[in-house]
Parts: structure tokens; sequence; C-alpha cells
């Protein structure tokens, strides 16, 4: 072999390309949310059932409970599980007609129970007597709106209510819910209606405002 034979190099390795970032995947925007439609309580009225709530959580033989906070009292017309967020403006809109230059519904007096009753409580209440019936057709006109658009209807009867505490075991409020205890609260009026985003969270719900319409008279104690 001759020793001046140019000796064969190996071939030089490839320089790897410098890996390149990925960019952030942006979240997919919900194409649905959970909601509701509410009356909210006057100002006064949320004072005195906010009142009662806590007269309520101090008194003796009070079981545990999970409190609402009074930012959350309201009335509930119609929940909605699933609700496109493309239906939005429509049922804005069809809101606004029905509140939008038309009187309050008429005050109404408060009594304190449970559901799905008093004696098995669950869930404590102050259950609107709605006497004019004015609220019950109120509810009733939001479920037409809500069948128009083709959302799902509710099943149950309606029963006016602001929710008070959700009891961590059932049946322990049965001494402990007294009518006359309703009596602080006095008549419970709505400052206006709200359609709410419902926000499922760890330490619960956050009620996001979507829409907001106000009545064209304060109501009128019936």
């Amino acid at each position: 072999e001759n020793p001046m034979a140019a000796k064969k190099t190996k071939p030089a390795a490839a320089k790897k390309a410098p890996a390149r970032s990925k960019a952030p995947v942006a979240s997919a925007e919900p194409e649905s949310v959970r909601a509701f439609v509410a009356l909210d309580l006057d100002t006064l009225s949320l004072r005195r059932v906010a009142r009662l709530a806590d007269r309520l959580r101090m008194s003796s033989g009070a079981p545990s409970a999970t409190w609402v906070p009074p930012i959350k009292m309201h009335v509930t017309l119609k929940f909605i599980a699933d609700m496109p967020l493309a239906l939005v403006p429509r049922l804005t809109k069809a809101l606004a007609a029905m509140v939008e230059g038309h009187d309050a519904p008429k005050a109404c007096a408060l009594r304190l129970t449970g559901f799905p009753s008093k004696e098995e409580a669950e869930v404590v209440v102050v259950e609107l007597t709605d006497d004019s019936g004015q609220l019950g057709k109120l509810a009733a006109s939001v479920e037409k709106l809500a069948a128009e658009l083709d959302l799902p209807r509710e099943k149950r009867a309606y029963r006016p209510h602001v929710t008070l505490a959700r009891l961590r075991m059932a049946g322990r409020g049965r001494r402990w819910l007294r009518d006359e205890l309703a009596e602080i609260a006095g008549d419970c009026r709505a400052g206006g209606l709200t359609l709410y985003k419902s926000i499922l969270g760890e330490e619960g719900s956050t009620y996001v405002p979507l829409a907001r319409f106000a009545y064209s008279t304060s109501t009128q104690t019936s």
C-alpha cells in the first residue's frame, strides 16, 4: 500500500437544525354556557333577606351549611344548563322587550322553608308568596321565549324563591326553620332582571351578568 496515498476521511456529521419553538395553542372559545334569567332584589329587600340569613346562621341549633353571599341572592326565573352563545343576542333582545317600559312585579311576602320540604330540607330558602300570580306568569313568559329558541323547558312547577343556604346533612333544619323569622325580611321587591352566565369553580359558581334590564317603575306593595 502506498503510504503517500491520501487517507479517506469520514464524512462530517450533518448539523442538526435548531429546534423550532412551538407556538402556543390558543384555547378554544366555548360554544355554549351555563346561564340563567333572574330577578334581582332591590337594595332594601336584599339587605333584609341577607339579615335574615345572618340571623339563621348565628341562631342556636343552626346546622352545618354553606351560605349564599348576598351578592349571589336572586330569584331565578329560568335556568339554562347549556345555552349556545349564538343565542345570547336573540334572548337578550326578547328579554329587553319583555321588561323595558313595563312595571315591575308586585311585592311579595316571604315564607321561610326548605327544598324539597321543610322536614327533609337540603336547601334553605325564602319562598315568595306570589299572591298576584305575576311571578308565575313572568317565569312562563321566559319559558316561552326559551322554547322559541329551541331551549329545553323546565318540567318542574315554578316556585319563586331566594336560596339562603345548602345544608351539609339533609333534614337537620326542621326545628330551626321557624316561620316567624321570615317576618324580619318584610316584603320582597324586584329591582330589575338579569341574564347571567354561571361559571363553575372549585369554590362554587361565579355569576357574570351578560345583560341587565330595568323596569320602568319601582314595585308597589300589593
